[in-house]
C-alpha cells in the first residue's frame, strides 16, 4: 500500500542514574628518613584526583589518589617547619546501570574531612572522608517520522526546538612554565608546599580552553634554614582541546588541576631562583547543537485507514549556563598561644559543595570554604602555627522556568580571596566565589515511529454539501480529518484566511 513513513534520527540524551558514595579511607604516612621527627601537625592540605573509571561486569571501579601535604613542627632543637607529601591510591566500587552498555560516566570527587593523628614521631595516621558523585549519561538516536508519503496524504507537522548532544568526553592538557621568584627573594633551598587553582575558565571559539592557573608555593631559603618564603604567580592558559567534532552551539566545561609539580631550577648564574612548574589540567566537556526539527504530529489519507504508532521520549530542548558571584565573609579565631598573630605565611581557601537541591523556584547550594592557614606568632615571629577550618555559606540560583524539567550540574570556583589580621587571635576572611550552573531542560514529546493497520478506506456515500457546527475544542484539522477533506479546501470554501480554532457553534460548510 502506498503509505510510507519517512524517518530521521533524533538525538536523545539523559541521565540514566546518579549515585552518591561516601567512604572513610585510612592512610599510614611514614616520615621519610631525610626528615626529622614530628612534634606537632600544623596544617594538612588534602586534594583528591580521579584517575580511572573501569567497568567490570555490573560494577564500575572508580580509582584515584588522595594527595596529602602535611606541614609540621619538627621535634628538633630548631622546631623547624617541615613538610611531607604523600599520594595514597584508592578505589571504590559503584553499581553500573542495568542494561545500559554504552554510557558515559562523570565523576565528581571531594574530601569532606581529614584528620591526622601522630602515632609516633615517625608515623602519622590520616583519616579522610571521600565523597563521590557518579552520574551516568546515555545518548542514543531515536528514529522519528518527519513525513508521511503517499497519494492524497495530508499531514500535520510541528516545528520542535531540539538540543542534540554532539560529543562528550575528557581531555588532559599540559602546562609548563619557568617562573622567576624575583630579585628581592632569597635563593631556594627546598620547596615544601604548593597549591594550584583554576580561575575564569571559559571556552573560546573552536574549543580553545582559556583560563588562569594560579599557583602558590612555600620554600625554605638557602641562606637561612628557618626562613620561609611565599611565591604567588598567575599563569595565563590558552590551549586548543583538539576535539575533532566542533559542531556545537553550546558547551559545558568542568576543569580541574589533575597534577602539579614544582621544582627549583638554576638561573644563568647557577642560582636556584627559578621554579619549574608542570601541571596537568583535566577538562571534561559536553557539546550541544540546536536544531529546528519538523516532525509528524498527525496524518490522514483520502484512500486509506491507518494508525500512527507513537512513542513518548524525553528530549533536550535547551541548554543554559548561569553564572553568579557569591560573597563569603567570615572570621577565624586562631590559637596564638597567648601571643599575637604577627604574620600569615599561607592562606588557601578551597570551595566545596555540600548539597545542591531544588527548593521552590530555585536551586539551593550549600557549601563551605576549606581554609588552611599557616601563621607566625610572637614579636620575633619564630613560632609557626597552623589551622584547618571551614566557613559555610548558602546561595540560591533562581530557575528561569520553575516548573520546567531540568537536569543541573553545579560547580564552584574561587575568584579572589583576602584576609586581614583584626586582633591578636582573629583573622577576617573575604572571598568571592563563582557558581556555575549548567541547566539542561527536558520535555516529553510524542514521536511518530511507525504506521500500522493500513487498509483501504471504504468510502461512504456522503451528501455533496454538508454543514457542520463547531464543537468546543474543535480545530480545523480535527474537522478535516474526520470528514477527509483537505484543510485548505475548508479555508477556501468558507472564505477563511488562516487556520484558527473555530468558535463554538460556528457553521462550517463542507463540500465534497
Amino acid at each position: 500500500m502506498s503509505v510510507e513513513l519517512i524517518k530521521r534520527p533524533v538525538n536523545v540524551y539523559r541521565t540514566v542514574d546518579e549515585q552518591q558514595k561516601e567512604e572513610l579511607l585510612e592512610t599510614g604516612i611514614i616520615v621519610p628518613d631525610s626528615k626529622p621527627d614530628v612534634l606537632e601537625v600544623l596544617v594538612v592540605d588534602t586534594d583528591v584526583v580521579v584517575k580511572t573509571r573501569e567497568k567490570t561486569g555490573k560494577v564500575m571501579e572508580v580509582g584515584g589518589e588522595i594527595c596529602y601535604q602535611v606541614l609540621y613542627r619538627a621535634d628538633n632543637q630548631e622546631k623547624s617547619l617541615e613538610a611531607i607529601n604523600v599520594k595514597s591510591p584508592w578505589s571504590i566500587s559503584c553499581n553500573y546501570p542495568a542494561g545500559d552498555e554504552e554510557v558515559y560516566t562523570i565523576v565528581k570527587s571531594s574530601i569532606e574531612h581529614t584528620s591526622i593523628d601522630i602515632v609516633n614521631g615517625r608515623k602519622l595516621s590520616a583519616k579522610s572522608v571521600l565523597k563521590l558523585n557518579i552520574k551516568y549519561i546515555k545518548a542514543k538516536n531515536e528514529d522519528a517520522g518527519e513525513a508521511v508519503q503517499g497519494e492524497k496524504i495530508y499531514q500535520k507537522t510541528d516545528p520542535q526546538k531540539i538540543t542534540m548532544l554532539e560529543d562528550i568526553g575528557e581531555k588532559v592538557i599540559n602546562v609548563a612554565e619557568n617562573v622567576d621568584i624575583g630579585d628581592n627573594k632569597p635563593v631556594i633551598n627546598e620547596i615544601i608546599y604548593s597549591n594550584a587553582t583554576l580561575k575564569n575558565v571559559n571556552i573560546l571559539e573552536n574549543m580553545v580552553l582559556n583560563c588562569m592557573l594560579e599557583v602558590d608555593c612555600l620554600y625554605r631559603a638557602e641562606d637561612d634554614n628557618s626562613r620561609i618564603e611565599n611565591v604567588h604567580v598567575n599563569i595565563p592558559v590558552e590551549k586548543n582541546l583538539e576535539v575533532e567534532n566542533i559542531n556545537y552551539s553550546d558547551v559545558s566545561v568542568n576543569a580541574c588541576v589533575k597534577s602539579l609539580s614544582l621544582k627549583p631550577d638554576e638561573d644563568i648564574d647557577g642560582l636556584l631562583t627559578i621554579i619549574r612548574i608542570d601541571a596537568e589540567i583535566a577538562v571534561e566537556y559536553s557539546m550541544f547543537s540546536k536544531e529546528n526539527a519538523y516532525l509528524v504530529k498527525d496524518a490522514y489519507s483520502m484512500d486509506y485507514d491507518f494508525e500512527l504508532e507513537k512513542k513518548t521520549v524525553k528530549l533536550g530542548v535547551e541548554e543554559r549556563e548561569i553564572r553568579d558571584n557569591i560573597q563569603v565573609n567570615g572570621n577565624m579565631t586562631l590559637d596564638s598561644g597567648g601571643e599575637a598573630v604577627e604574620e600569615i605565611l599561607l592562606l588557601t581557601a578551597k570551595p566545596r559543595i555540600l548539597s545542591a537541591e531544588k527548593v521552590n523556584d530555585s536551586i539551593e547550594v550549600n557549601g563551605c570554604l576549606d581554609i588552611c592557614v599557616l601563621y607566625c606568632t610572637g614579636m620575633d615571629m619564630r613560632v609557626m602555627r597552623g589551622s584547618n577550618q571551614e566557613l559555610s555559606f548558602t546561595h540560591r540560583i533562581p530557575l528561569p522556568e520553575p516548573e520546567a524539567d531540568y537536569e543541573e550540574d553545579i560547580n564552584l570556583s574561587i575568584n579572589e580571596s583576602s584576609y586581614e589580621i583584626v586582633s591578636d587571635a582573629n583573622v577576617d576572611i573575604k572571598a568571592e566565589l563563582e557558581v556555575k550552573a549548567h541547566l539542561s531542560k527536558k520535555r516529553d514529546m510524542d514521536l511518530v515511529i511507525g504506521i500500522k493497520d493500513i487498509k483501504i478506506y471504504e468510502k461512504k456515500e456522503n451528501p455533496p454539501l454538508l454543514f457542520y457546527y463547531a464543537q468546543k475544542g474543535d480545530t480545523l484539522w480535527d474537522i478535516a480529518k474526520k470528514y477527509r477533506v483537505p484543510v485548505q479546501k475548508i479555508l477556501n470554501d468558507n472564505e477563511m484566511t488562516e487556520e484558527i480554532e473555530p468558535e463554538e457553534g460556528r457553521k462550517i460548510l463542507l463540500i465534497e
